[in-house]
Order: structure tokens, then sequence, then C-alpha cells
């Protein structure tokens, strides 16, 4: 059976999924853009924001179509539309639905939106240097490593280096094509 997910708007009845999935100790660890415990209030907060905005970040929720379970979060933040560039998120939240091949996807159709919707030219992320799993899945969707940046995050009483990662539109579309011959 073919893996089928669709990208959706965050609707207000995720938050109590979100919630959990943002105080879990897993994602405050690999995911290095809150590693802090989030409460109702914060969590209510985000998605005021998020909800009442597509510009400068378009958040989605990651559903699977034949259940319409909403299993993760991906996402363009601080979207500039003058450079043409934004930076990538993405996490599977519910556990059970892991390495099944769903973020690859979703990392997939995300970038579809910001190079075909929005006329992105580059999109980039930054993902901690132990999160190899993480790595190689960027690495498949066509992003290259740029760089590290050195003891960027501060997490378990220790210092964590960062991948900084982009794709190109050009790189993109060369994926694209081929995926898409005939």
């Amino acid at each position: 059976m073919k893996k089928s997910i669709k990208l959706r708007a965050l609707e207000r009845e995720d938050i109590v999924k979100t919630i959990i999935w943002h105080n879990q100790k897993d994602i405050k660890e690999l995911y290095s853009g809150h590693p802090f415990p989030v409460n109702l209030e914060v969590e209510k907060k985000w998605y005021e924001k998020i909800l009442t905005s597509n510009i400068p970040t378009s958040v989605f929720g990651i559903e699977k179509d034949e259940e319409t379970k909403l299993i993760g979060i991906s996402l363009l933040k601080d979207i500039n539309l003058l450079n043409r560039v934004a930076e990538f998120a993405i996490y599977i939240g519910d556990k059970n639905e892991r390495s099944k091949g769903y973020a690859k996807i979703a990392t997939n159709l995300t970038l579809q939106f910001g190079f075909f919707e929005l006329g992105l030219n580059r999109i980039f992320l930054k993902v901690l240097e132990e999160n190899t799993r993480a790595i190689k899945l960027y690495e498949k969707c066509g992003f290259i490593k740029e760089g590290i940046l050195r003891e960027a995050i501060y997490i378990n009483n220790s210092f964590k280096n960062e991948i900084l990662m982009s794709i190109l539109k050009a790189d993109f579309m060369k994926i694209w094509n081929k995926v898409n011959e005939f």
C-alpha cells in the first residue's frame, strides 16, 4: 500500500496533540527550536500567531490521508520574500508513525509549496550534528551541507553543534524532473 499524506493548516483542535509533542523529551532534545517545557498558555499563544498569519511563518499539519490523522508538523519560517529564502523544520510527533517514510514525503511537499507557491529560491535548515537520521533524510531530499554552527545550541548542560543545510530551487527542480519523467 502506498503511503499517502497531505499537508493542511493546523486547527485549534490540534492543540491537544501538539502540546504533548512539544513536551516529549526526544522532540525537545532533537528539535532545537524550543527545548523548554511548554504549558497550555504558551501553546495557545503560538496557535494564535500561526492561525492568524500565513507569513512570515507557514505551519502545516502532516496528516495521513486514509485516516485524517495528524501525525506531525512541517513549517517554513522567517520567510523573506525579498530575498526568496525561508527556514524549514519538521518533526513527526506521533511516535507510532515514525520511520515509515512520512517525513520524507512531507519534506518534499513542503519544498514544493515553498518553491512553487511562494516562489522561494533557497530553503535552509539547521539540525543538531548528532541527529544523523534527520541529516540522512535531508540529504535524500536534496539538501546540501553548508557548514557547522559550532556550539550553537545549549541542551542538557552541554553545547551542541548544528549543521547548516540548504536546497536551492534549481537543485530541487533536478530531483523533481527525474521523479516526474515518463
